[in-house]
This record gives structure tokens, sequence and C-alpha cells, in this order.
């Protein structure tokens, strides 16, 4: 199966503050408030790594289980989803040409 590589959208305002994150969308005139946790998530959210590749750089820097942290990931991200903030999911054969 084809790996998803999460962005976020290019037309929001993104202010961060205290390792919180606040979230303009104009779209629809909507606010976001992300704490500290969902901030990380939504950085890394670039569209060049895989969710299972910044999963494990999560767990990595917290010491903890990658399964888990991955996990708690896609439910972050199904809810960015829902809120509209990442681009439609683009998805990569697995493989890094060149």
């Amino acid at each position: 199966m084809p790996a998803i590589k999460p962005k976020v959208r290019g037309d929001l305002a993104i202010v961060e503050l205290d390792g919180e994150a606040v979230i303009y969308d104009e779209t629809d005139n909507s606010l976001h408030h992300l704490n500290p946790t969902a901030t990380i998530v939504l950085s890394m959210c670039d569209g060049t790594s895989t969710i299972r590749e910044f999963s494990g750089e999560i767990a990595e820097a917290f010491s903890m289980p990658t399964d888990e942290i991955e996990r708690q990931v896609r439910s972050l991200l199904r809810d960015f989803r829902k809120q509209k903030l990442l681009e439609p999911s683009r998805r990569t054969n697995g493989h890094n040409p060149g």
C-alpha cells in the first residue's frame, strides 16, 4: 500500500506561541487552537515524510514505543482532516527516486 505524506494546507495562517499553534482558516473564518503535542505533529506535516517516518522520530525523541505514537499521530491526523487543515492525501509508492 502506498504511504501517505501529510501536508498542511498552504493557505492557512499559523502562529505558534509558547509551543502551541493558533490557526486561522480564511476560507471559512475558522480559528483552531492546538496543544503542544498536536503542534509538533502539525509541524511535521510538510509533505516530505510518511506518517510512519515522523511517528518514529517523535517516538525516538520521547523514548516511547513507535506503534503507540503512530496510533496517536493517526488519530490527530484524522482530526486535522476533519478540520480541513491538510491538503488532500498524497500517496507515494514507498521509495524515493534518486
